[in-house]
Parts: C-alpha cells; structure tokens; sequence
C-alpha cells in the first residue's frame, strides 16, 4: 500500500513538473487574454482614409520591448459624409463607427497591462502626400477598444497636376495652361461652396529653374468639380535651359493641411517652340 501511495505521489510531482496539471490559485503563464483594437486614420477637417486613396498602414507596437504586436492595413469606406461633417454632437458621441467606416482591427493576446505605440501613415496611394501619425495608449487585457477605437488624424492635402503633362516638352516663350486638382486626405473633392470650401484655401502654382522660384502664378476653380487652372508664360530668357519644374501648392485657412506636387519637364529651344513654329511640340521620343 505504501508503495502505491509512493509512486503516486511521484506521478503527481512529474505532471505538475512537466505542467500537465496546475494548482487552481497559479494562473496560467504564456496564455494572453484576447484584446481587441480598433485604429482609424482620418484626415483633418475630414473623413477616414478609405480604399479610395489605398487606406494607410497601422502599426502597433510595444513601448517597452520594441515588439511589434500587429500590423496591416485600414480598408473600408471614407465614412458617413453627415455623421462625421455635419451632424452637431457632444464629444463622447461615435462619429467614425456608423456604416463601416475604414478601420485596422487587431486581435491582441495580452497578459499584462500594455503601454502600446499606435501609428498611421497614409494615403498609400499618394506619396507626396503620405503622412504619419501616433499615440501612445494603455492596454489593459481584457478591455477592448472598440467603436470608434484610437484615432489617428494625419494632417495634409492630396494635389495632383493634371496638366501639362509630363509626355510632352514646355517651349520657351510658349504660354502654358495649368491645371491642377486638390483634395481632402480621403480624396474628398475641394471646390467653391462645397463641403471643402476652396473659397477658404490658398492655391497657387510655382515655377523653379535650377531649385529656384522664377514665376508664380494663381489658379481659380474652372470645373469640372475640383479643378483649378491658371497661366504661365516661359520666360525667353531661360534659353539654354532644358529643364523646368511646376509646383502646384495648397493649403487651408490654419495652414495646418499643406499640400503640393511637382513636375519637371523637358524645355526646348524657342526656334522648336510652339508659338515660333505654329505647330504642337511632338511627344516625347517621336
């Protein structure tokens, strides 16, 4: 009977060593507690980054080790236009959560409390005008941190040059038309009396040679929605140049949303230009 009890005692003493058994008061080691997170990247004075502009990568990482707990990419709609612009609310209301708006969820396995670094950088499909932001948040496990989640605001403009465009050279001496769009972060439409009123922004087109400001011009809204355009003559005084740099800039009231874009095309002489020779300058490479 001894002998029994004794090899008993000893199969119990193995179990618990090889952790096939554990004492109801020692929790398990090793086993997190599933801990969901929501991010949101939005714009300022504007709506989430969604699909339309390739969304923005999330990163959440732990301050204290470096790890990198989840990554990925936000995907989803720019969000509800009334509910997020329009709609009068008190502070602790929802604004992002309604009707999918783009979102990064995370599923976290935490066993501690968690002081986490969360980063957004976006519009992915636009890198002049891609931008990062972060905020330093505590994880509790357990606790999820859902509807709306941790809000990332990335501050900018989306500005694209419509034309000229880059296939074909500028002539010295030739007038050139400029035309430009401008947009939210979340590729919502600038334009006068809109929702993104451009009659309360600065736009205006730069002309550089050799990294230097030559000409400035100012653009007005034409139509369609969201272009602007204004003209430029080339100075004749830039032959021998055979490059020139357009730089298109925007920016709002606060100047807090900066935007610009800029092209460098091919000049040629004014003998080949359009207006000395009364024909269009062929594309490049015929």
């Amino acid at each position: 009977m001894k002998h029994s009890l004794a090899l008993i005692a000893a199969a119990i003493v193995v179990l618990l060593s090889a952790g096939g058994v554990r004492s109801a008061e020692t929790p398990p080691q090793g086993n997190g507690i599933p801990t969901t997170v929501v991010v949101r990247v939005v714009g300022s004075h504007a709506m989430a980054l969604g699909d339309t502009v390739g969304g923005a990568a999330v990163t959440i990482k732990d301050v204290e080790t470096g790890a990198v707990l989840a990554s990925g990419v936000q995907t989803g709609s720019t969000g509800d236009l009334k509910s997020i612009m329009q709609t009068p609310r008190e502070h602790i209301e929802q604004i992002y959560s309604a009707k999918g708006t783009a979102s990064f969820t995370a599923t976290l396995s935490l066993t501690r409390p968690t002081l986490v670094e969360v980063s957004g950088e976006g519009p992915l499909n636009f890198s002049q005008a891609k931008r990062r932001a972060s905020k330093t948040i505590l994880l509790y496990p357990g606790r999820h941190v859902t509807g709306d989640g941790i809000v990332l605001v990335v501050y900018g403009l989306i500005v694209r040059i419509a034309s000229p465009t880059l296939d074909r050279p500028l002539g010295i001496g030739d007038g050139v038309l400029v035309r430009a769009t401008v947009n939210m972060m979340c590729d919502c439409v600038v334009e006068p009396f809109g929702n993104w009123d451009s009659r309360k922004m600065e736009l205006y087109g730069e002309v550089l040679s050799d990294g230097k400001v030559i000409g400035r011009m100012d653009l007005f809204h034409q139509g369609p929605r969201g272009l602007f355009q204004g003209d430029y003559t080339i100075p004749k005084w830039l032959k021998g140049k055979e490059r020139l740099t357009l730089r298109v800039v925007a920016s709002d009231k606060e100047s807090i949303n900066v935007g610009y874009e800029e092209i460098t095309y091919p000049l040629v002489p004014w003998e080949q230009s359009r207006d000395a020779t009364g024909r269009e300058i062929p594309p490049i490479g015929k």
